[in-house]
């Protein structure tokens, strides 16, 4: 396993995360289940570049010990929808959002397009609302996520290059 970190971490490559169950195999039955991750997508950072909003789903068990995986590729000027046809989650509000002027600016917006004070009308503000807040999420902070992947990408370089001269 310390060969392949090694290895992992001189090709430059990162773990390109998962939507869907946490672990890709298992074996057992209830009473002793043994669940692990052991599929991953790796990519580098010219990959990580070209498909910054692509994304690694763990599909359902069919018949087999493993999940599937399927890698979403989408380059930076696209978006998906392709968790949403399968199933919309709860929307979350995150409380780092509340740092940012975006965010006010959005929930501002949507909750003065309308002077509707009906039970609708509130309703459709937060959904409105939270749509709005999902996509900025999506735009402002998946560029985050590859700006740390990429860092982490480069610190592992530097520490591969320290560590060979010592």
């Amino acid at each position: 396993m310390r060969n392949f970190r090694e290895a992992v971490n001189y090709c430059g490559l990162a773990d390109l995360g998962y939507r869907g169950p946490k672990f890709t195999w298992c074996r057992g039955k209830a009473t002793n289940l043994v669940q692990e991750r052991l599929d991953r997508m790796l990519g580098n950072s010219e990959w990580m570049d070209l498909f910054p909003n692509s994304c690694v789903h763990h599909l359902n068990l069919r018949g087999s010990d493993y999940r599937p995986l399927l890698v979403e590729l989408l380059k930076a000027d696209e978006f998906s929808n392709f968790g949403k046809s399968w199933k919309r989650g709860r929307f979350h509000f995150e409380e780092a959002w509340v740092e940012e002027t975006e965010c006010s600016n959005i929930i501002k917006e949507q909750w003065s397009s309308s002077r509707t004070n009906s039970l609708d009308g509130v309703a459709g503000k937060l959904r409105l609302c939270a749509s709005d807040l999902e996509s900025w999420n999506l735009e402002s902070f998946r560029r985050l996520k590859l700006q740390v992947r990429k860092a982490k990408i480069a610190f592992n370089r530097i520490d591969k290059q320290l560590s060979s001269h010592n």
